[in-house]
This record gives C-alpha cells, structure tokens and sequence, in this order.
C-alpha cells in the first residue's frame, strides 16, 4: 500500500501534458473529454478539475496492476474526490481493496474487472480528509491509486473516473502494458550525480 511515485517521475510524467491541458483549456474540451486519454494527455473533467494518467505498476502480490491518475482542482470551491488514503490503513483483505472507491471503474479484454482506489494528496499538501474523504481545496492536487484485477495476458486496462463532483461527465483513460509501466519508489543516481558527492 506504500508505493507511490517520486516527485522527479511525478514530475516528469505530468509534465508532459501540459502544453496539451492548456490548448484544451483554451479550445474547449467537451468532445475532448469523452475520447479516451492515454499517458501525458490531460483531459478537464467538467470544467473543474485537470486529470492525467501516469502510468501503471505491476502488484504481483495483488493479482493485478496499479494505476495512478493526477487530478488538479482547477475550480474556486472544495471538491470531494472520494474515498482518501485514511481507509487503506484499514484493508486487510483483497475485497476490502477492491470496495475501495473514488469513483474509478475497470475493463480489461471487454470484460469488467474489480478496481479499488482512494485518493492522496500530493507531496503532503494541504487536504481536508477528517471524514474519510479527501476534500481539494482550489488549486491543491491528489494522486488516485487504482488497484485493478488484470488477467495475466492483460495487453490494454479501460478506466473511467466519475467522482461525485462531475458524475455527468466521465474522462475515459487505456493503459496499455507495453507502454505506460512507471517505476516506483526513488529514482536511482546517474553515475554524474554519484561521482558530484563528497
């Protein structure tokens, strides 16, 4: 439950949608929104909030992958955007995980697969989640980890994200295996950055 990405691939992965995000925001995204996003290409959900995909992790011991999606509060209000990290301390059985919800549903080959997921705020932020549910205040991000049950032979992961705050307007993203895998936990040093320590 402890794996999350480093700030430098955090970074690095939800930088690269941002000259995308601001075209949309500036072209208007309501038939952008309903076309399924892959890694790097941000979508705005219901004119309140920028989500991005970031990748995947394999989670052998879970049967299955985990997903992590970015989600910015770009409106002047709190949103609710589910179920916070508060619940996970409490999981102790793969059922548990998987009725964990922010509102994150998953197909893979067609079929429904079980997804649990609860949302983080990003880097220690700022975020209200005294009721077990983690509230954005304007401006303030969140990390959603998806906990999703893949076949083995998995090639392609459909997720659609409806929170609360938007339920009319899903954003669709495909992870796809050979794609959007990302590395957990620190970045290792380049041999540069080695031999600069004293």
């Amino acid at each position: 439950m402890s794996q999350s990405l480093s700030r430098r691939s955090f970074l690095k992965c939800a930088g690269s949608g941002a000259v995308s995000l601001a075209a949309a925001l500036l072209t208007g995204v309501s038939a952008a929104a309903a076309q399924p996003r892959v890694m790097g290409q941000p979508a705005l959900l219901d004119g309140k909030a920028a989500v991005e995909l970031l990748g995947y992790a394999p989670a052998p011991g879970l049967g299955g992958v985990l997903v992590y999606l970015s989600v910015e509060n770009l409106s002047a209000r709190t949103l609710p955007v589910g179920a916070s990290y508060l619940h996970s301390r409490d999981v102790s059985t793969l059922k548990e995980l998987y009725s964990l919800d922010s509102g994150v549903t998953a197909r893979s080959g067609g079929e429904s697969v079980p997804c649990g997921s609860f949302a983080a705020p990003l880097y220690a932020e700022n975020a209200d989640a005294s009721a077990f549910t983690l509230n954005l205040a304007a401006g303030r991000g969140a990390m959603l980890h998806c906990f999703c049950a893949v076949p083995e032979d998995w090639e392609a992961l459909e997720l659609s994200y409806r929170p609360a705050f938007a339920a009319g307007q899903p954003v669709e993203f495909v992870v796809r295996r050979d794609a959007d895998a990302v590395r957990l936990g620190a970045v290792p040093a380049t041999p540069a950055e080695v031999g600069s320590v004293v």
